[in-house]
């Protein structure tokens, strides 16, 4: 009887450390990887949100550029949207997919005398 309780007791032990091992690979293949985004900003205008900061993996992120009086908005660099919309728009709109480290610029001009209304 002695022996039957002991291996009653190991083979529960045995159950409970073989299904706790099994939730911790679920939560482990579950995680995310994380991606820093660096957003630098020219002279003559500003970019929000502020969002430098660290992301999951597969965050998208929208950032708008808004120059300064007498600036103009010129390009963006290191972001997934084609800008070629933004050249006559008081603001610039761009997407950022975190899928790496992201290193994002917004560049502004002074505003040429065609440009102004």
């Amino acid at each position: 009887m002695k022996n039957l309780l002991s291996f009653t007791l190991i083979l529960i032990a045995f159950i409970l450390t073989q299904r706790c091992s099994s939730d911790l690979e679920e939560l482990e293949s579950t995680a995310r990887n994380q991606y820093k985004l660096n957003v630098t900003v020219g002279e003559g205008g500003s970019v929000s949100p502020n969002a430098n900061g660290t992301y999951d993996e597969g965050v998208a992120i929208t950032l708008t550029a808004t120059p300064d009086e007498g600036y103009e908005f010129d390009r963006w660099e290191g972001s997934d949207a084609d800008n070629s919309g933004c050249a006559m728009a008081r603001h610039c709109r761009t997407a950022i997919k975190m899928d790496s480290d992201r290193y994002v610029s917004a560049f502004f001009k002074i505003e040429t005398e065609e440009a102004r209304p």
